[in-house]
């Protein structure tokens, strides 16, 4: 499981952006954006070549405000669509088997409204 996220088109701005991808990868429009922080972590992996790769990634965290419809289900298909639907689930409930380490991030922010000044690291080599 993953946040929706993208990379900007053209000379969109960061809130233009995010929007678009929002929609693009749940079907819901953006009310209200609130910036939460950055956060940066890193993931280990082993590729299927059985080599390790670590990934240093860097995140940009909103606490987003939807317009309100049916939540669960597809989203529109396009090319370049990197969404097959999306799902809502409790906070409690994420967990490294079943979220990226970004969600896990967003899911702590959520429980302690604080995001580490430290870089976070997970490896995922025996989850693979």
């Amino acid at each position: 499981m993953g946040l929706a996220w993208g990379r900007l088109e053209g000379s969109e701005s960061l809130e233009q952006g995010l929007k678009r991808e929002f929609n693009e990868e749940t079907g819901f429009k953006v009310k209200e954006l609130n910036n939460i922080g950055v956060c940066d972590f890193s993931v280990l992996w082993t590729l299927q070549d059985n080599t390790n790769e670590c990934v240093h990634h860097i995140a940009i965290l909103y606490e987003v405000i939807i317009v309100a419809r049916k939540i669960g289900g597809p989203v529109v298909q396009f090319e370049g669509q990197d969404s097959n639907g999306y799902d809502w689930i409790l906070i409690d409930d994420v967990t490294p088997i079943n979220s990226s380490p970004l969600v896990q991030q967003a899911a702590n922010w959520f429980r302690t409204k604080t995001i580490p000044v430290s870089r976070s690291s997970y490896d995922y080599r025996s989850l693979s």
